[in-house]
């Protein structure tokens, strides 16, 4: 509120909110404090501010109708002076608690197109990236690897010591390896297209390397606790290799198998250890996918403010 060219509706609303506030103050002071009624309130703003009582109802009934009110009160003090003739001479000192609050929503809508080209096999795009037809495979860094099913959209990732999670549940630590008990150092997930991803990770440990397996296909990784710095450093290696004796896979260890709507994990009895079902399964391939993601941002903003009074 600008303190010269304030509006005379500006006025009532700030004295009825400094008017609050005093009551407020007195009430903390004495819970048995009396407080205006209505009618004496419009009956003090009528000789305060020199209106008559129609014209203050009549603005106070605007006054509602407003979202957010904003209110310098050391401007508002100032007025209040002048309209009761100065107070100079006046000795008192109070405090003035003021107040102002708002609520505020944004919803933010992005829509995403994207084409699924095929891809034959298992492939290696760079040292973070790998893919088969229907899955991507993410080596954020040492410690974070994403599952992405691309016919479905949803995500799984294993980060820290190693955590588990899905990305349709709040939060990012929705399981653990130290969840399946068969294995402290081996952990497999079965994907819906035979790819195997086997993570060798001690279940309080991270991960040292990650094995894909594609038929006989083969594709390793390296991650941040792999004994041989160097290597941890590449991530993906450069290119797959064809295994030709199934003994040189790595160990399974434990082992989840992926279903439900592409980011839920089951045992071996069909029992689900990780995810939560929140769309339907997609158990065709799409030529395309079309994504609508939307994000929603509330905010409560309030605004205390302490003032001094001197006569």
């Amino acid at each position: 509120m600008d303190g010269v060219n304030a509006t005379r509706m500006d006025l009532i609303a700030a004295w009825r909110l400094l008017n609050r506030s005093q009551e407020l103050a007195a009430q903390a002071k004495d819970k048995h404090a009396k407080t205006k009624s209505l009618k004496e309130t419009l009956e003090q703003e009528r000789e305060l501010l020199g209106l008559n009582s129609k014209s203050v109802e009549n603005q106070h009934s605007a006054c509602k109708q407003q979202d957010n009110i904003n209110i310098k009160l050391s401007e508002l003090i100032g007025k209040l002076k002048s309209l009761q003739g100065g107070s100079a001479s006046q000795t008192s000192e109070s405090s003035t608690q003021g107040a102002i609050a708002y609520y505020r929503k944004e919803t933010e809508i992005v829509i995403s197109y994207r084409e699924l080209p095929h891809v034959e096999g298992l492939v290696v795009r760079n040292k973070h990236l790998a893919e088969t037809d229907r899955y991507a495979f993410e080596f954020i860094d040492g410690a974070t690897f994403r599952i992405v099913d691309k016919w479905s959209g949803k995500s799984t990732t294993i980060w820290g010591d190693p955590h588990v999670d899905t990305s349709d549940q709040e939060g990012s630590y929705n399981g653990e390896f130290s969840d399946l008990k068969s294995s402290n150092t081996h952990t497999t997930l079965a994907l819906e297209d035979g790819t195997q991803v086997t993570f060798t990770a001690k279940d309080n440990g991270v991960i040292e390397a990650v094995d894909i397996y594609k038929k006989s296909q083969h594709l390793v990784g390296f991650g941040l606790a792999y004994a041989d710095l160097t290597q941890a450093n590449r991530l993906f290696a450069d290119k797959v290799d064809e295994l030709t004796n199934s003994s040189d896979r790595i160990p399974l260890g434990d082992v989840v198998y992926a279903g439900g709507d592409g980011n839920d994990w089951f045992d071996s009895a069909g029992q689900m250890v990780w995810g939560k079902t929140t769309s339907k399964p997609v158990v065709t391939r799409p030529y395309s996918v079309l994504e609508v993601n939307v994000t929603q941002t509330e905010e409560n903003v309030f605004i205390s403010s302490s003032i001094d009074q001197k006569g």
